[in-house]
């Protein structure tokens, strides 16, 4: 236990140094991806990863979790206060550990199997948890809890065709639109797709996991 992991597993801890290397030497521009802080590297590596913490902050299946509490309850705190949000109004879930993980629960919320949802094609700039399924095969989950159709956008513009949207939600009748990518560059129109949303009373789900920096600065501008 008190072996240091170049001592404990040196041929793991060449593979991770060649990935830092790689790290350096690169330029990412993935924005899932991100050059994580020395912080929270040490956060990440803390005693915490030792606790099991199943439940909500105060119901716990698990007794010992006072300081795990009062750390997700910080998280939520500063989540609300990131976008100036009023916890008497709003709430926010941070237990999440990635963003399909996170869309599922909002999907799973809203949604009986096989509702219908909408999102961006994913070789249009979509991701997958947003429905994409070929052809031949449902290939997320989400397409095979859900019935999925893909929203697309103008080639010629490289915009999503907001006028073709419209067609697609007329006949297809979602429950649920996403407006959200993986690699779509541009803003959405998010008030012409509640417009939309509103044909057929389908909720308008922001997925802004790889934006929402962005916007939060240019909220506070």
């Amino acid at each position: 236990l008190n072996q240091n992991l170049l001592e404990n597993d040196p041929k793991l801890f060449d593979i991770i140094e060649k990935e830092k290397r790689r790290q350096y030497e690169s330029i990412n521009l993935i924005p899932s991806e991100n050059y994580t802080s020395k912080a929270v590297l040490e956060a990440l590596g803390s005693v915490l990863q030792n606790k099991y913490s199943e439940g909500y902050p105060g119901a716990r299946y698990y007794g010992g979790n006072e300081y795990i509490d009062m750390i997700e309850n910080l998280c939520k705190e500063r989540a609300l206060e990131a976008f100036n949000l009023d916890p008497e109004f709003w709430g926010v879930n941070v237990q999440a550990l990635s963003g399909t993980p996170a869309n599922m629960c909002v999907y799973s919320a809203l949604l009986n199997p096989h509702d219908r949802i909408m999102g961006l094609n994913l070789s249009h700039g979509g991701h997958l948890s947003h429905g994409h399924q070929t052809v031949n095969r449902k290939v997320s989950a989400v397409s095979r809890f859900f019935e999925t159709m893909p929203y697309y956008v103008n080639e010629k513009t490289g915009i999503v065709d907001y006028d073709q949207l419209e067609m697609l939600v007329k006949a297809f009748k979602p429950k649920l639109i996403v407006a959200g990518s993986s690699a779509y560059s541009r803003n959405f129109d998010y008030a012409r797709m509640k417009k939309i949303a509103k044909l057929t009373k389908a909720y308008l789900m922001a997925d802004i996991a790889h934006v929402s920096g962005m916007l939060n600065i240019l909220r506070k501008k």
